[in-house]
């Protein structure tokens, strides 16, 4: 599944890249505006499905919390705390302490939506988010924070909300995305694939 939905995207790059590489001069600018929209709907697109993918196989594997890192755990507390619980009341107080002591025997359950959440813009802060909650290993994407933030989300923000944006600007932009933007796909792929193979997810 994940290599499917990958392979198609990568046409998408390929078929991008001719497109502007043969383009008119006056017709580039356009492209590369394009062409930014586009990559980042490739990022966002595949980081949540590939995220979903993973967490749809640790339901179905369904190990213990206790065997499984705290990640796992302290993320489902949020599960509760939307029911409404309020630390000042007794009853919630107590049922929260039940859930925490009684859970590492409790079969894992993600809710995928919730902790899938890309915010309709992936900023580096939002990746980190699901990637924590997940227990996956963030440091592939430390050094890459200017880069989503500056580089690829605010420049697709502007371009989707219709501002103007300097040619070369744009252009740099597309540049540095064509350069970058797949291997680190590709390697987010390779972060679910290990960690689901060798059962990183385990303490």
């Amino acid at each position: 599944m994940l290599d499917q939905d990958l392979a198609w995207r990568k046409r998408e790059f390929t078929t991008i890249k001719f497109m502007i590489k043969n383009a008119r001069q006056h017709e580039k600018v356009i492209l590369y505006k394009s062409a930014v929209a586009l990559l980042y709907s490739h990022w966002e697109g595949y980081l949540k499905n590939s995220s979903q993918a993973y967490a749809c196989y640790l339901n179905h594997v369904a190990p213990k919390y206790g065997e499984m890192k705290d990640n796992f755990l302290q993320s489902s507390l949020a599960d509760k705390f939307s029911q409404g619980f309020s630390f000042k009341k007794y009853p919630f107080q107590k049922e929260i302490f039940e859930y925490i002591k009684c859970a590492t025997d409790m079969p894992l359950k993600i809710n995928e939506k919730r902790v899938v959440d890309t915010e309709s813009n992936l900023k580096s802060h939002v990746l980190f988010n699901i990637m924590k909650q997940l227990a996956l290993d963030t440091n592939i994407f430390e050094l890459k924070e200017n880069f989503i933030d500056v580089i690829m989300v605010d420049n697709r923000n502007k371009i989707a909300h219709g501002e103007k944006i300097d040619s070369a600007e744009v252009e740099e932009a597309y540049s540095l995305l064509e350069s970058e933007l797949l291997e680190m796909i590709m390697s987010f792929q390779s972060t679910i694939i290990s960690s689901a193979a060798n059962k990183y997810y385990l303490k």
